[in-house]
């Protein structure tokens, strides 16, 4: 995990500035809260998100999950990750992995909730346990991890991104959240 972080590095398209009102955004904030008390996303730096009738809704980039508000999260409308932009509904910019979370949206449709966290005690024993790994380290925010996260998926609902963090899927944000929470106690 020695990349330092720049920021986002896409172009965000602002569609409409607006605070979402998609009703699951409560148990969304719970899992960001939760992750932050058991130390799933680093110094609270991390992203979470669930799919939506028009893309998908994540944390803004830069937040503090253990503290965050419903104003903090934005919907991703329109990806495209050739032109590395990406067009939004919110206040702020989306997570700076928004590209991830969308190719994992893209590339498999029964995933509905994608949970993108960082510990260190996890990366230092994935291999022990078995975990389906990266084969390259790649910058965040890329394309290129996407393309490592989509090689290593095969079917997995867990992934451990080389020498940065892991990212958690399920069908549902309580299937994603206790695939991480139930690896992490085999630690």
């Amino acid at each position: 995990m020695g990349e330092v972080y720049v920021g986002t590095k896409f172009r965000t398209v602002f569609a409409r500035r607006a605070v979402s009102g998609d009703e699951r955004l409560g148990e969304l904030l719970n899992w960001c809260r939760r992750w932050a008390a058991l130390g799933l996303v680093g110094d609270t730096v991390g992203n979470l998100s669930f799919r939506t009738g028009n893309g998908f809704l994540i944390n803004r980039t830069a937040g503090d999950l253990g503290g965050i508000t419903r104003q903090e999260f934005v919907e991703v409308v329109y990806a495209e990750p050739d032109r590395a932009e990406l067009t939004v509904v919110g206040l702020y910019e989306p997570s700076s992995e928004s590209l991830m979370h969308a190719g994992i949206y893209a590339a498999r449709p029964e995933i509905n909730a994608v949970f993108h966290g960082h510990s260190d005690r996890l990366l230092a024993e994935a291999e022990r346990l078995g975990l389906p790994i990266t084969a390259r380290e790649q910058p965040y925010g890329t394309t290129e991890l996407v393309a490592e996260i989509l090689s290593a998926l095969d079917g997995h609902q867990f992934v451990v991104m080389r020498n940065h963090g892991f990212v958690s899927f399920g069908t549902t944000m309580k299937e994603a959240g206790q695939e991480a929470e139930e690896i992490l106690r085999r630690v």
